[in-house]
C-alpha cells in the first residue's frame, strides 16, 4: 500500500496546473477577447463615421483631398490616429437601380494589447483591420436614362407591368433617348405583354430593356431590343424611387374665374367633377375623385402638380391636355411662406398619384406632348397616347413611373427620356458596408 501511495503522489499538482492553464485560457478569452472586442467595434464606428464624413464632402461636390481630410478629421475627432487609415475615393460608377455613385472607403488597422493572452498565445498584441464604404449618389433624376419605370409585381399581382392587361391591347409602347425598366423579380416573363398588331413595345437601342427578373424574352415578337438585360439589383425589385418624397398638401379649396374654353382654375382642394376645360393657374391641385375630359374640351397649363389623392383621369372625344410640371420660375410657395401651393418643392412632378392610388391615370396629347415633366403613379395604370413620331413631340417629355402601363384601346405611349424634365431625387448617403 505504501508503494502504491507512494506512486500517486504529485498527481494533484499536475491537475492544479492543467486547470490553472485552462482558467487562464478562459480568463484571455473573457477579458482579452472582450477587449478586443470593444476596440473592433469603437473602430468600426469610427470608420463608419469617417467615411460618412467624406461622403458627405463628395455630395457636396468637394475635391477628393477636402473629401480625404474631412474623414480624417473624423477619425481624429473619435480618438483615433487618422494616418493609421487607408481612405479612398473611387472613380465615378454606375448602376441601373442606383444611378451615378462614388464609394468612400476607409480602411483602419488598430492594436490592442493584452493582459493574459500571451501566456496561453504568446503573443502580446491583437490587430484589427475594420472596413467601412460609404456611398453617395449625387442628385440625379430617379433611375436616370429609364423612361418608362414600371414598378408592378406580375408575379404576386398577376396581369402585366407593359400590356393590354387582358386582351385588345393593339397599341404599344415606345422610348426615346432612354429604356425601359421592369421591375418585376421572377423568371416567368409575366412583365410584358406585346401587342401583336400596332408598334408593339419598342426602347431606344441605345438605352434598351432592363429587368430584375431573369427572363430575356428572346425570340419574342414585336418587342425590342432583344434580349432583355436581366438580374438587375442581384434579382430583388427596387424600392419606392421617391420614397423620400411627402405626398403634396393643400390647405384651401381651389376656386375658378370664367365659364368654358375661357375659364381660368386656381390651385388648392378640388373635387375631380368640378374640373374641366380652361387654363390652369401654377400650383398644386389636390384632387379627390375623377377628372375626366370629352368632346374638343383641352385644359393647359404650367407649373402645374395634379396630386390625385384618389380617382383618376379619363378623356373622350377629341378632348386633350398640355401640361408641364413647376420650375424655378413658375413654381409657387416662395412668398408668402405661408402660401398653400408649395410646388417648388415638386420640381417638374406633374403628376403625382398618392402612394394608395391604384386609379387609372390617362394621358392625351393632341399630337404633340401632353405633359412635360414626371408622371409618378406608384400603384397606379397610366395609359397614354396622342404624341407624335419626333422626340419632342411625345406624349410625355421627361419620365414615367408607374406600376402598370396599359396599352388597351390603341392606347400608344410614347415617352421621351428628359433628365432635365424630370424630378431630380436630391443627394442620398448611405453605408454599403
Amino acid at each position: 500500500m505504501n508503494r502504491i501511495r507512494k506512486s500517486e503522489s504529485g498527481q494533484a499538482i499536475i491537475l492544479i496546473v492543467i486547470g490553472l492553464v485552462v482558467l487562464l485560457g478562459f480568463a484571455a478569452l473573457a477579458i482579452d477577447g472582450g477587449m478586443v472586442y470593444s476596440d473592433r467595434r469603437n473602430a468600426q464606428n469610427a470608420s463608419d463615421s469617417a467615411a460618412l464624413a467624406g461622403a458627405l464632402q463628395k455630395g457636396n461636390l468637394q475635391s477628393n483631398p477636402d473629401i480625404i481630410l474631412a474623414a480624417q478629421n473624423s477619425l481624429y475627432g473619435n480618438g483615433f490616429d487618422p494616418y493609421e487609415a487607408k481612405i479612398s475615393v473611387s472613380p465615378e460608377l454606375y448602376d441601373v437601380a442606383i444611378g451615378k455613385y462614388f464609394l468612400v472607403t476607409v480602411v483602419m488597422t488598430t492594436t490592442t494589447r493584452t493582459t493574459f493572452a500571451h501566456l496561453v498565445t504568446g503573443s502580446t498584441e491583437f490587430r484589427n483591420v475594420v472596413t467601412a464604404i460609404a456611398r453617395v449618389r449625387l442628385t440625379q433624376p430617379a433611375l436616370p436614362g429609364m423612361a418608362i419605370v414600371a414598378m408592378g409585381n406580375c408575379m404576386a399581382d398577376g396581369g402585366f407591368l407593359i400590356g393590354g392587361q387582358g386582351g385588345g391591347n393593339d397599341g404599344g409602347a415606345t422610348t426615346q433617348d432612354g429604356g425601359m425598366f421592369l421591375n418585376t423579380p421572377g423568371d416567368n416573363g409575366c412583365a410584358v405583354d406585346p401587342p401583336s398588331a400596332g408598334d408593339g413595345i419598342n426602347a431606344d437601342p441605345n438605352y434598351g430593356i432592363w429587368s430584375v427578373g431573369g427572363d430575356d424574352y428572346a425570340g419574342g415578337g414585336n418587342m425590342s431590343p432583344l434580349p432583355v438585360h436581366t438580374g438587375v439589383n442581384g434579382g430583388y425589385a427596387i424600392d419606392d424611387p421617391l420614397a423620400d418624397k411627402p405626398e403634396p398638401q393643400c390647405t384651401v379649396d381651389g376656386h375658378k374665374t370664367g365659364g368654358g374654353s375661357s375659364t381660368v382654375y386656381y390651385p388648392g382642394n378640388w373635387n375631380g367633377n368640378q374640373l374641366g376645360e380652361g387654363t390652369w393657374r401654377p400650383g398644386i391641385y389636390c384632387i379627390s375623385g375623377d377628372v375626366s375630359l370629352s368632346g374638343n374640351a383641352s385644359f393647359t397649363g404650367a407649373g402645374l402638380v395634379l396630386y390625385f389623392r384618389n380617382g383618376g383621369m379619363t378623356f373622350t372625344g377629341n378632348s386633350w391636355l398640355k401640361i408641364s410640371g413647376p420650375t424655378t420660375d413658375n413654381c409657387l410657395g416662395s412668398q408668402p411662406s405661408s402660401d398653400p401651393t408649395e410646388s417648388c418643392a415638386y420640381g417638374m412632378i406633374a403628376i403625382f398619384a398618392a402612394r394608395n392610388n391604384h386609379s387609372t391615370i390617362e394621358v392625351r396629347g393632341n399630337g404633340e406632348n401632353a405633359i412635360t415633366g414626371m408622371v409618378y403613379a406608384l400603384n397606379g395604370t397610366v395609359k397614354a397616347r396622342g404624341g407624335g413620331n419626333s422626340p419632342e413631340d411625345a406624349v410625355i417629355i421627361g419620365q414615367l413611373i408607374a406600376k402598370t402601363v396599359d396599352l388597351r384601346g390603341g392606347a400608344d405611349c410614347k415617352v421621351t427620356y428628359n433628365a432635365g424634365a424630370t424630378y431630380p431625387v436630391p443627394t442620398r448617403l448611405s453605408l454599403q458596408k
